[in-house]
């Protein structure tokens, strides 16, 4: 089994930073309440947004962050390893990066969502998504391609295996605030 996968968009995530924040926590913490995710997610929003002059700056950090977390919560391998979140700024660009475990069994299937957002029309591969009446949110992307779509950011997707054995994925994704 490969142990090393890189998909999409190429972000450089340690030039010129001009500010850098991190935190990690438990995906057991958020099933325990899910408001915990948009609690998360306003917060990193609260912090960031103000190095911007963009009215829609809070909204749209919040609203990307609790995608993002919402699914790395989701998708643990173990709801007690925690998942790491690095979120920096660099002229008008976020950058973020979040690492969670997951499970070897559904690295394939993840792997091939991912493949999806760059190979395919968004508009049309969303459509496609609801018109399979995907029932399984947990397999669908349809948050995935809805952030990419709709808020033209820059994605990528690392597959690894940590020096501990457990596989893991970090996303990271390139946010433009004007």
């Amino acid at each position: 089994m490969e142990n090393h996968t890189l998909i999409g968009d190429k972000i450089d995530f340690s030039s010129d930073i001009e500010t850098s924040f991190s935190l990690a926590f438990l995906p057991l913490d958020i099933f325990d309440s899910w408001e915990r995710a948009g609690s998360l997610s306003d917060f990193i929003a609260d912090y960031f947004s103000p190095y911007f002059h963009s009215e829609s700056a809070h909204n749209l950090i919040s609203t990307i962050f609790n995608e993002l977390i919402e699914n790395a919560v989701k998708f643990s391998r173990n709801n007690s390893q925690a998942i790491d979140i690095v979120v920096k700024k660099r002229n008008n660009d976020l950058l973020v990066r979040i690492t969670n475990s997951i499970p070897r069994h559904r690295k394939k299937a993840f792997i091939e969502i991912c493949r999806e957002l760059f190979q395919k029309d968004l508009d049309e591969l969303y459509l496609q998504k609801i018109e399979e009446g995907m029932g399984d949110t947990r397999k669908s992307g349809i948050g995935l391609i809805l952030i990419k779509k709709d808020y033209n950011i820059k994605i990528g997707f690392d597959f690894f295996v940590d020096r501990n054995s457990i596989m893991k994925v970090a996303v990271t994704f390139e946010l433009t605030l004007q």
